[in-house]
């Protein structure tokens, strides 16, 4: 059973090649690395492609209503000039006059335009369409200050937009000595102008529209790929880890092979001496039992490293535990002269796979017991960490020589053994979904860690 925690995340799938494994535990984590960072893009192209187009689209309605409103000012501009070097006395009243026709022609020329107002200090009048088109004038009486009045032309492409009654209002105030400032009011339909200006952004909106979409899809279509990608690693992943796992059986095959030939040639030379010198049967066939148990050693051990670990997973008390592995480890310590020292510094319960990872912590202990370590303890210690338990084994031995991968099989620096021990506690602590580490003690010796997962309880993270 495989223990999933906040350590590190497995996945599976399933193997297309013929005589692979119907499940492969694939490292790779497509979610996280791939999926995750391309949705946070595709949110930041959203906002940012978002916004920047709507300050883009604003911009541009702005600038677009200022060239409409530029142009609905091109003919009243001479009608200005004229007003601020002619004397306005007699025009405002007399219906024949230049002004009068001059705004004539603006309301011909200006179809948005509803009416304009003239006013002085003394009179004005008020021109205007009615309902059947026909322009009408009417005298109207002297200016009137108005309140926080802003009919100003600079900001009518502003106004256009940020007011809602139905005239949109344009005043030039024009200086005359005589008559005192005149003021000119033009009134222009807003629904009728906003239309004009809606009809040449039409064009940027389908265009900001279809960049958009464009670079959405391209994204899209770039995530395909990659969840496609992806999905050919890890079936390449899966495809090695085979071709690993074979060649690790091989090699494991060879290394056998290798380690049973020289007590079988013993067995051999004792069992030609068995019928060369028969004096010495009894002595003989001790030695003949003693290759024979070597060889079911050997036999049992490589057992022990290719089973199916499938222990179920159980509470355990931390210090019961470790109590349980003083006793069994005592006898063999004080053969060496040294004594154990452990200690828990976890109070509640924890999962473990409890026999797989005794037995690989008693291994652990018996190897430090040979490291070469003359006297004093073997010390052991549990703690919890994160979602992690840890059990640490130390020793002040002759520490592990540079270079040589104490774990793979048939690998040892002692003077006995058969070099499995290591690799089936590796393999017991990786099927419990953890993981082994050594490092060289300060001071000499050297530390193994188990780092067994744990559930994360409600409150840790």
């Amino acid at each position: 059973m495989v223990m999933q925690s906040d350590i590190g995340e497995s996945s599976e799938i399933a193997s297309e090649s013929p005589g692979m494994a119907a499940v492969i535990r694939s490292s790779l984590p497509v979610v996280r690395m791939f999926l995750l960072p391309y949705l946070i893009v595709l949110m930041l192209f959203i906002t940012v492609t978002g916004a920047g187009s709507a300050w883009l689209y604003y911009k541009v309605r702005q600038a677009q209503a200022e060239l409409v409103i530029h142009g609905l000012l091109q003919p009243v501009t001479p009608v200005l000039e004229h007003l601020s070097h002619s004397n306005i006395s007699g025009e405002v009243d007399n219906k024949t006059s230049w002004l009068h026709r001059e705004l004539n022609i603006i309301f011909t020329k200006v179809p948005e335009l509803e009416h304009v107002n003239l006013e002085t200090s003394t009179r004005g009048f008020h021109k205007y369409r009615d309902g059947a088109s026909q322009l009408i004038t009417k005298t109207t009486s002297q200016y009137k200050e108005l309140p926080d009045r802003d009919f100003r032309s600079s900001t009518a492409s502003q106004r256009l937009y940020n007011e809602s009654p139905p005239v949109l209002h344009i005043e030039f105030i024009i200086k005359d000595a005589k008559s005192g400032p005149i003021h000119l009011t033009f009134g222009f339909n807003r629904a009728t102008l906003r239309k004009s200006v809606g009809r040449a952004m039409a064009i940027i909106r389908e265009a900001i529209f279809f960049f958009f979409a464009l670079g959405i899809g391209c994204l899209l279509i770039a995530l395909g790929i990659t969840i496609w990608s992806a999905k050919k690693t890890r079936l390449l992943e899966a495809g090695m880890q085979e071709l690993y796992r074979r060649a690790e059986a091989a090699e494991l095959m060879s290394g056998l092979v290798h380690d049973l030939r020289n007590p079988l040639t013993s067995f051999r030379a004792n069992l030609a001496s068995l019928q060369i010198v028969p004096e010495q049967r009894e002595e003989i066939i001790r030695d003949m039992d003693k290759d024979l148990i070597r060889l079911d050693d050997k036999l049992s051990s490589m057992l022990d490293l290719t089973k199916q670990r499938d222990e179920k997973v159980s509470e355990v008390d931390v210090k019961t535990f470790l109590e349980q592995i003083e006793r069994l480890a005592g006898p063999i310590l004080a053969k060496s002269n040294l004594h154990f020292k452990c200690w828990a510094n976890v109070q509640e319960p924890v999962l473990l796979m409890e026999n797989g990872v005794r037995d690989a912590l008693l291994n652990l202990i018996i190897n430090a017991a040979e490291s070469g370590q003359e006297e004093g303890a073997i010390e052991c210690e549990a703690w919890r960490k994160n979602s992690n338990l840890l059990i640490a084994v130390r020793d002040r031995g002759k520490g592990i020589p540079a270079e040589t991968d104490i774990f793979a099989p048939f690998v040892t620096s002692k003077d006995s053994g058969h070099g499995l021990g290591l690799a089936i506690s590796r393999r017991t602590i990786e099927a419990h979904g953890g993981h082994i580490r050594v490092e060289a003690r300060e001071g000499g010796g050297t530390i193994f860690t188990i780092i067994l997962p744990q559930p994360t309880r409600t409150g840790e993270r």
